[in-house]
This record gives structure tokens, C-alpha cells and sequence, in this order.
């Protein structure tokens, strides 16, 4: 699959279940792999497709004996690199490529594999949401530089970005932290409610500078 090449999203995926864990589409997350359901989970997809599903665990249960243990919407990414040790654990790069919703499992065990159904972003009003970008890309930047929650690599790359709802994400990921605001935004398929909703965060971490 080239890397440039719009990723064709399977019926179903294996998921990862991982506490207070969120990935962005257009985001990038690095994993280590130890556990052996996830060292199978790997071969599984190394040897399908290359996608697997993050999945945030939802508070107060035993995620091994619920049957329903994450949030139902998640990110589905794609591995773009691994590394396997002589061990048999690995490194590997995770990037986020879609929003999904997890429509139940149809494995559990060794590992848990779901139905998944593409969720693709709103956009009812493309100049809104266009302004909107616009502006939470102008407040990023004063958050930006040494000792900032922004590096200026980052800053240089949101300019790079024209799609809002990739600007939306990638400074989700890059400012929220609170597992509870990311599950939320990934959530709200609206893009101008994202954007809204993060120019009232970053508006915040301005006052508190």
C-alpha cells in the first residue's frame, strides 16, 4: 500500500484495548507490543491489511471479562513501521486513519476482533468551517515555540494542512490531554463544533499564560 494511497477500511479489525488511550485521525501514535495476544493481534494484521483499531477502555470494568470494554467510537490506524525484537516484542508507528464505529465482536479471544463501519466527518457549512480552522490554527500558533505545548515543526505543518478536519485533530492531539475531552471530540463528527470546542480550549490556555 503506498503511503499516498487513500486506505481501503475493512469490514472488521482486531481492537487494542488501552486505558485513557485516544488516536486521532491524522495522528500518529507509537506503541510497544509485549503481551502475546498483542504479539499475535500483529502477525494477524501484518499478514491482512495493517490496521487495527485503538480502543479506549471504558472506566470501572474488568476489560479482560466485559464484552463491551472500550468506547464505541474509535480511530481505525494503520502500522506504518515495525520493528520486531529477537524477543518477540515490537515497536511499531500507528497512523490514525478513520473514524469508526465498533458495531460488536466476533472474536474475544486471543485477542478481540470487531465490525467496524467507517464514520466520516460533517461538514454542513465548508466557509464556517473553513473560518473556524482558520482561527484555531491563529491561536495554536501563540502556543507555539520552546517550552510551548506546540513545536514550531508542528506549527510549520498545521500551515501545511488545508482540510479543517484535519486541522481539527492534529491539535487535538497536540493540546488535549484530559482522555475525557479526546474521547469527546472524537466523538462529535461536526467539524465546526470541533474546532468551536477546541478554539474555547486553546482560548483557556492562552488566559493561563
Amino acid at each position: 500500500m503506498d503511503d499516498d494511497e487513500p486506505a481501503e477500511i475493512p469490514d472488521t479489525a482486531p481492537v487494542m484495548v488501552l486505558g485513557g488511550a485516544t488516536l486521532f485521525p491524522h495522528s500518529y501514535m507509537p506503541l510497544f507490543l509485549f503481551e502475546q495476544r498483542y504479539r499475535d493481534m500483529l502477525s494477524y494484521c501484518l499478514e491482512r491489511h495493517r490496521m487495527f483499531c485503538i480502543g479506549h477502555a471504558l472506566p470501572d470494568i474488568d476489560t479482560d471479562l466485559s464484552e463491551d470494554p472500550v468506547h464505541r467510537i474509535s480511530t481505525i490506524g494503520l502500522i506504518r513501521a515495525c520493528v520486531t525484537h529477537p524477543d518477540g516484542t515490537s515497536h511499531l508507528m500507528l497512523s490514525g486513519l478513520q473514524r469508526v464505529e465498533i458495531l460488536g465482536f466476533e472474536q474475544h479471544h486471543p485477542f478481540r476482533v470487531a465490525t467496524v463501519l467507517p464514520l466520516p466527518s460533517r461538514v454542513d457549512d465548508p466557509d464556517v468551517a473553513v473560518e473556524a480552522a482558520l482561527e484555531v490554527i491563529d491561536l495554536s500558533r501563540k502556543l507555539c515555540g520552546e517550552g510551548k505545548p506546540m513545536s514550531n515543526q508542528l506549527s510549520d505543518h498545521l500551515a501545511s494542512v488545508s482540510d479543517p478536519a484535519a486541522i481539527a485533530d492534529v491539535v487535538s492531539h497536540a493540546f488535549l490531554h484530559d482522555p475525557g475531552e479526546r474521547q469527546h471530540l472524537l466523538e462529535t463528527l461536526d467539524v465546526s463544533g470541533r474546532l468551536r470546542y477546541l478554539s474555547d480550549r486553546l482560548s483557556l490556555l492562552l488566559a493561563k499564560e
